[in-house]
């Protein structure tokens, strides 16, 4: 069986701003099934970090021309004819809706994005996959309730986190505090610096807590840079308390699993996850969170985080000010906290589904 994966989502992967869950999954899937031959497709070279496994090539399909002609000459033909080419008998479109011969089987998994590229043909070929592999209820609200007629084919997937996040114990927490947050509690947010993930709410609501506290407390932003979050930098520049976040650019994957694991909690500001990732990271590691109750936040967190009202930042800093006073509440949140599985399980499930 030759099954193909538009390798794209792969390419932008990073441990703070995607959570590396289409990496994760994808090493995965490729050592479950061995017989199996993945053919990984890109717009130009590309050196997979980690390697992929030995049953998966990398095809790189260079578009014929620049700009929008060139993507859609890209998407319309060129995909079509390298499928053919490749003989491919299956397709998993990650995070996109691509078309397909009418001969392949093919499938579409839907990770954080909540939303889809707003292209013509994308109503009608999204209903021509076999299945659709989702993480939230809330995922799966949002894309049927924008298409339609897709009920039979959602499949819902465990959401799962990297070995690489455990919880830390006392001395390792102190030795985090102080490599990092010269010693004092911090707060950690978790995500790229983009206007989608409440940044400037956040700082607000960190500004409230630190005048109504008088704390010494930091605020973590571990997440990269984007061209929509320069005025967020700007931002941070002159913000009052400025001194007191950390921000974390580029954190590698074991750096990001210590900073979550020393945290004393984990504020989630994303509107609208597919999948909250941070949170789950969060509890993997023993660390509760507060979230916005919007997008997947409320089902990753559970009775394991508090919930604040969405643009209420107020809202938002009364549930950090709590938390932070009451070591009780922050007890009481670390025991909803349950079994948070590796990608093992969500990669044997995508793997029935596709070879099924």
């Amino acid at each position: 069986m030759r099954i193909a994966v538009n390798a794209h989502p792969l390419m932008q992967d990073s441990a703070a701003n995607t959570g590396n869950v289409p990496t994760e999954l994808m090493n995965r899937l490729c050592r479950l099934h061995p017989d199996a031959e993945f053919v990984f497709i890109t717009d130009r070279p590309w050196a997979p970090v980690p390697a992929l496994p030995p049953n998966c090539e990398v095809a790189v399909l260079k578009p014929f021309a620049g700009g929008k002609i060139g993507q859609y000459l890209w998407r319309r033909y060129q995909w079509n004819r390298l499928l053919k080419k490749y003989r491919i008998d299956r397709l998993l479109c990650i995070d996109d809706v691509l078309p397909f011969p009418q001969e392949v089987q093919a499938h579409l998994l839907l990770i954080r994005k909540a939303s889809l590229p707003d292209r013509p043909p994308t109503s009608e070929n999204i209903r021509r996959f076999r299945s659709i592999s989702v993480f939230s209820e809330f995922m799966k609200e949002q894309i049927g309730g924008r298409y339609g007629g897709l009920e039979q084919k959602f499949n819902m997937l465990s959401p799962g986190v990297s070995e690489i996040f455990i919880a830390l114990n006392w001395e390792e927490r102190e030795q985090v505090k102080h490599e990092f947050a010269g010693g004092m509690e911090y707060f950690i947010a978790v995500g790229a610096i983009h206007p989608d993930n409440n940044i400037i709410p956040l700082l607000k609501a960190f500004s409230m807590l630190k005048k109504r506290l008088r704390s010494g407390i930091k605020l973590v932003l571990a997440g990269d840079l984007t061209p929509e979050g320069e005025d967020i930098a700007e931002a941070l520049q002159t913000y009052k308390f400025r001194e007191d976040v950390i921000w974390m650019q580029e954190a590698g994957e074991e750096d990001l699993a210590r900073l979550i694991g020393g945290a004393y909690a984990l504020v989630h500001t994303a509107g609208a996850d597919g999948l909250a990732v941070p949170v789950l990271q969060a509890q993997r590691c023993q660390v509760p969170g507060i979230v916005i109750f919007a997008g997947a936040s409320t089902e990753a967190g559970g009775d394991a985080a508090l919930n604040a009202v969405p643009g209420d930042v107020t809202d938002l800093s009364e549930k950090m000010s709590a938390l932070y006073k009451d070591e009780l509440l922050r007890s009481r949140l670390l025991d909803h906290i349950g079994r948070i599985p590796s990608w093992d399980d969500a990669a044997g499930q995508l793997g029935q589904i596709i070879t099924a």
